[in-house]
């Protein structure tokens, strides 16, 4: 195991942030590549049934991965606290639940394709490509789920850089397997689909072998598992909220995707190219959140709350760094970005608007982003759920529908950063409440520790 609670905080922060980086653009790169060639060789109809089926995958794996980051936020506690044998029920518990779970979204999925399409108003044009792309991801969801849950087990444990190697490996796998697919077979978005779940398929395997050779303390043997029902309980308590705003995250873009589906084949289209372009653009963030969520509750865990203020210091600051370089990126290139998707004439103007309109709300986002990854770290994921339930569902979505009346399209750009206001109004709101610093009591014995 990889120690986080030693060492210059912020030196070993960043060491452990870049990794992770790294990884999440990596894997941005499984559905992005996939994009890139289907909108060169297959066109825009096909490049729209990608972005259709988009919001439904998400929802699916924020359900089954929802568990992995409940196991995440007690890995590291129970790291942090050197409790081996926790650490090993955790793991065995968790990761099982996760994969059964996984396998039953799976075949459900499969069957329920047809349906979920039409329910979110799937143009007649992009339906039958939208189908067949995605029941096949619906088949490979028990290896994107267990991949993502074992690369978690192992970045709790303080190790970033192997999720990363095995991760790079898969992508240009993935970027073969795609060419080779879509160009040379002629299989369209099918093929997309196949090259996408076997190199996530790849990550799985290989993140298993290297946890089973490397960390012995959580070694998976269907053999020899400490299961418990009370790790299944309190990863549980983490992981429900966490997975339910996963939910309303990935729910309240399908219901965002509905109100575009009804602007038209180009808008669709613009907005899936906005999205892939965004999911790039918002990776430093989230992952400097993520990374922060991992160091609190290791460091919390080893009784050490003050690395954990002088850590959000530097993590605020790197956001902010990011968001200002995107803010010049997305304003000057957003309309080439757009192009290398494959985007053409007026739907080019319409990605690159959704991009640009984005930027400026990236700073708010940074803000929330990371505060929310220090809280759930203490072990509180019910906060940050209801202040993403309140922005996206209170917020967006009606706001969406509103402004998309008078002012089309745009109208739902506009509407992303109104609710990212609300969250980091919330956030603020709690951070720097009562509330929040009496909770920090159970891990510093009762001595108040602000964290301003």
């Amino acid at each position: 195991m990889t120690s986080l609670i030693d060492g210059p905080v912020g030196s070993r922060l960043l060491r452990f942030v870049l990794p992770i980086l790294a990884g999440n653009i990596l894997q941005q790169l499984y559905n992005s590549v996939d994009a890139m060639i289907i909108g060169r060789f297959e066109g825009e109809n096909a490049l729209g049934a990608l972005g259709v089926s988009q919001p439904i995958i998400s929802v699916v794996l924020a359900l089954v991965i929802g568990l992995g980051i409940g196991e995440e936020i007690l890995l590291g506690q129970y790291i942090g606290r050197g409790d081996k044998k926790g650490v090993k029920q955790v793991f065995d518990t968790l990761f099982t639940a996760v994969m059964i779970l996984s396998i039953v979204v799976a075949v459900c999925g499969y069957f329920a394709t047809p349906l979920l399409l039409e329910i979110i108003h799937t143009q007649p044009a992009q339906m039958e490509d939208a189908a067949g792309y995605l029941r096949i991801i619906f088949l490979g969801i028990p290896g994107i789920a267990g991949y993502n849950t074992m690369s978690g087990a192992i970045r709790a444990s303080g190790n970033s850089k192997a999720p990363l190697v095995v991760l790079l490996i898969c992508t240009v796998i993935n970027v073969v397997l795609d060419l080779w697919t879509v160009w040379g077979l002629g299989m369209g978005v099918e093929g997309a689909a196949i090259a996408t779940v076997v190199a996530q398929m790849i990550s799985f395997f290989l993140c298993m072998a290297y946890v089973n050779r490397y960390y012995p303390i959580i070694r998976y043997d269907v053999r020899n598992l400490d299961l418990s029902a009370k790790m299944l309980s309190r990863g549980a308590h983490c992981a429900i909220p966490a997975s339910i705003q996963q939910c309303a995250v990935s729910v309240g873009l399908l219901l965002l995707q509905v109100v575009v589906n009804d602007l038209g084949a180009s808008a669709v289209t613009a907005y899936t190219i906005g999205s892939r372009i965004d999911s790039f653009a918002s990776a430093p963030i989230i992952n400097i959140g993520q990374a922060l969520g991992i160091f609190t509750s290791q460091n919390l865990g080893a009784g050490k709350p003050e690395r954990v203020k002088e850590a959000k210091r530097h993590c605020l600051l790197w956001a902010f760094c990011v968001g200002g370089i995107l803010l010049v990126l997305l304003w000057g290139f957003g309309d080439e970005m757009a192009r290398f998707f494959g985007a053409e004439g007026e739907t080019v103007i319409m990605a690159k608007q959704y991009v640009q309109v984005l930027s400026l709300g990236y700073f708010i986002a940074g803000y929330f982003t990371v505060v929310e990854g220090l809280i759930r770290g203490t072990g509180n994921t019910l906060v940050p759920m209801v202040n993403t339930i309140g922005g996206y569902w209170l917020i967006r979505l009606p706001a969406a529908m509103l402004l998309s009346g008078p002012l089309g399209y745009f109208g739902v750009w506009l509407s992303v950063p109104v609710g990212w206001l609300f969250e980091f109004a919330a956030t603020l709101w709690y951070y720097h409440s009562n509330r929040f610093q009496q909770s920090l009591s159970v891990w510093t014995g009762g001595e108040e520790v602000a964290y301003e």
